[in-house]
């Protein structure tokens, strides 16, 4: 079988490691038999871990980074050591090659008995070093993780003269279930000079100076189906030097982003559905779509499509074809995914395969030319939409790379001479053969409102800046990365001002109106109150403010529920891929499929079984002992399920089942609290 290299849709990814080491016990006086007994010894790697491998790279900042790594049947330990050999990494991993699904516990360990164990891990790496870090307090946004139950995650800030400098820290995980350090990282600066806090000025000058010299941009900005109007910060890098006040590039700038932001979690499309759509004129065919791929960047007899597939919104009434585009080479091919509009014919997303050969030798394009080509590919491709955007040529993604051979172009989308937020076009090109290497388009069907009775930039900077004052701390000076600053920094950054209604909007509360993580008001009289309130701390339960216990559940939100217990990761309202995964998984069956059917007590205790692989054999029902007194409603078919449930301790004694009633919201957390709280 020939090699296929498949690359996704983000072929450039640097996974770059920026550490510099704190002095440590010196790798250089160590032979490297030594550095690996020292190594064995402190982390107690035995015997079990038969295999060892070793190997070198150079990280971002041109150091050389030694890793260590044992292996045994089922666990893995990597460590990462700088040039001095001090500990900069450790990766700690025990893998069952078991195929029974993982099903997830609450934690055994306390948050707190996990942070002891994560100071004593840094301890024994690096004495003395927890006087010099705070812990970071966690993100009210970042909520819930699924690796909450999994493990426990520990974040320290170097503080230097009462100050934060976040950009050296230390994080470590802990195993909720063992208490094991399972990850730790290590950044931190050494022979920096920071600057001391004498003769600085005070916040509300610098406040002053931040208002007067901070730039905002004035965007659509999506919510729902329309498209509002909101101001943004636009210098988001710049913060105040604290001794001078000035202002001083420290910060990070956010990227203006050209890409599909709805595209990622759709459903698979059937072909005798497809044919309908083609059919009935609703879609451009699998050929046309391809061919529009092979002639819009003109590939020759060496590129050939090998596969299709109809992807779906059906909610937004978007069709996606999914292309397979492969490049033959001498060894093998390279393939990779492009994304062609069904319905309009218009490309989304597209990637060279053979990337990495259109990066090797001298530049022979200069920006200028490159720029040409893009605009005669966004002209000729889409010729009304190209008057409707405009060349970001202030350095937001649009760069010359003669490092990298490569050149980015952003073009933004603009209605009422107002540009649309992550709207537009993005192409890149090589600088040896000018050749696109990348193209993608964003383009929405929002409902732009109109920009008249808008806010001036004055105002939204005062609604912006009210009762919010600037943080005082250390930052990297980003043209030299050894210049220590002390600067003040607006922290708020992803804060929006709607222009029409002169009110704040936090791009991060939406989640959490729609997740359910809010307080509900109305479970202090639910017996499954205690439930709920501990299963908030890991899991999504149900939208809004009012938990409504006594509400029945339908297959789509149980299936929402008993996903989080297990170890699958998806986006939360990705239905349609949790429901592939469910397929997949044997724990539900296509003809089960009903998104919105009231589940029964029953049903419900069908699905819970299959997620943990314990399926009866069929047509056994018979032989299962119920002990429940309304035993002979249960479905001949589900007895098993319902006795393997009781056994199990999912459900509890009592009298009666009552297998035919449908699932209510307190009965079905009720359940999932059961499968958490196991004791097996």
């Amino acid at each position: 079988m020939e090699n296929i290299k498949f690359k996704s849709l983000f072929l450039v990814l640097l996974l770059t490691l920026l550490i510099i080491g704190i002095p440590g016990s010196g790798f250089a006086e160590e032979s490297s038999d030594e550095t690996v007994e020292r190594i064995k010894a402190l982390f107690d790697i035995g015997d079990d871990y038969e295999y060892f491998d070793k190997y070198e790279y150079e990280d971002y900042n041109g150091r050389w980074i030694t890793s260590l790594s044992w292996g045994g049947s089922s666990k893995s330990i990597s460590v990462g050591l700088d040039e001095e050999g001090n500990i900069i990494g450790y990766w700690k991993s025990d893998h069952s090659y078991d195929e029974r699904p993982t099903i997830y516990k609450f934690p055994k360990i306390s948050r707190e008995d996990g942070e002891k164990i994560a100071k004593d891990f840094i301890m024994r790496l690096y004495p003395g070093i927890l006087d010099e870090v705070k812990a970071q307090k966690e993100d009210s946004y970042n909520t819930y993780l699924k690796e909450s139950l999994i493990v426990y995650d520990y974040n320290y800030i170097r503080m230097v003269n009462g100050l934060e400098y976040a950009e050296n820290y230390v994080y470590v995980s802990v195993d909720t279930q063992t208490g094991e350090v399972t990850n730790f990282n290590i950044t931190w600066d050494q022979d920096f000079e920071f600057p001391d806090t004498e003769g600085i000025i005070w916040e509300e000058e610098a406040r002053g100076i931040y208002k007067d010299n901070m730039e905002l941009d004035l965007m659509y900005r999506p919510r729902d189906k329309e498209a509002y109007l909101g101001y943004g910060i636009k210098n988001t890098e710049k913060t105040v030097d604290a001794k001078t006040g000035d202002m001083v590039t420290t910060s990070y700038r956010s990227a203006y982003v050209v890409g599909p932001t709805y595209y990622e979690f759709m459903e698979n499309i059937s072909s005798e559905e497809e044919n309908r759509l083609i059919g009935e004129s609703k879609i451009i065919s699998r050929q046309e779509a391809s061919k529009r791929i092979l002639d819009t960047f003109k590939l020759g007899e060496e590129y050939e499509i090998q596969n299709h597939r109809l992807k779906a919104d059906r909610e937004k009434d978007i069709y996606l074809w999914e292309i397979m585009v492969v490049k033959r080479v001498e060894n093998g091919s390279y393939g990779v995914s492009g994304l062609v509009d069904a319905k309009t014919g218009d490309i989304i997303d597209y990637y060279e395969p053979g990337f990495a050969e259109d990066a090797i030798g001298e530049s022979q394009y200069s920006q200028e030319e490159l720029l040409e080509k893009a605009e005669e590919l966004i002209k000729r491709v889409n010729p009304r939409k190209y008057e409707e955007v405009e060349y970001m040529e202030d350095g937001l993604g649009s760069t010359y790379s003669d490092e990298y051979k490569l050149s980015y172009f952003q073009f933004a989308r603009k209605i009422n001479g107002i540009q649309v937020a992550n709207e537009g076009f993005r192409v890149v090109l090589s600088n040896v053969t000018g050749k696109v290497m990348s193209y993608n388009h964003n383009w929405s069907d929002l409902e732009f409102e109109s920009p008249d009775n808008i806010i001036d930039e004055n105002r939204a900077k005062e609604i912006l800046l009210e009762d919010r004052k600037l943080s005082l701390e250390y930052q990297r000076e980003k043209e030299d990365n050894k210049d220590i600053r002390l600067v003040y920094d607006f922290k708020d950054k992803q804060l929006i001002v709607d222009a029409k209604k002169a009110q704040l909007i936090d791009s991060r509360e939406g989640p959490l109106e729609t997740r359910g993580m809010q307080e509900y008001k109305d479970i202090e009289k639910s017996y499954a109150r205690d439930y709920i309130k501990e299963l908030q701390k890991y899991i999504y339960l149900f939208e809004g403010d009012e938990f409504k216990p006594k509400e029945v559940v339908n297959q789509k939100e149980f299936f929402q529920l008993l996903a989080q217990t297990r170890d699958i990761y998806y986006g939360f309202e990705n239905i349609d891929y949790l429901y592939e995964r469910f397929v997949h998984d044997g724990i539900v069956r296509e003809e089960e499929i009903d998104k919105d059917a009231i589940l029964t007590r029953e049903e419900a205790v069908k699905y819970i079984i299959r997620a943990f692989g314990h399926e009866p054999l069929e047509g056994l029902g018979h032989i299962y002992r119920i002990e429940f007194e309304d035993g002979d409603d249960i479905s001949p078919n589900l007895r098993g399920h319902v006795a393997i449930a009781r056994g199990l301790g999912i459900i509890s004694g009592g009298k009666n089942f009552r297998p035919k009633d449908n699932l209510t919201r307190e009965e079905a957390v009720t359940l999932i609290y059961n499968i958490l709280n196991r004791h097996w």
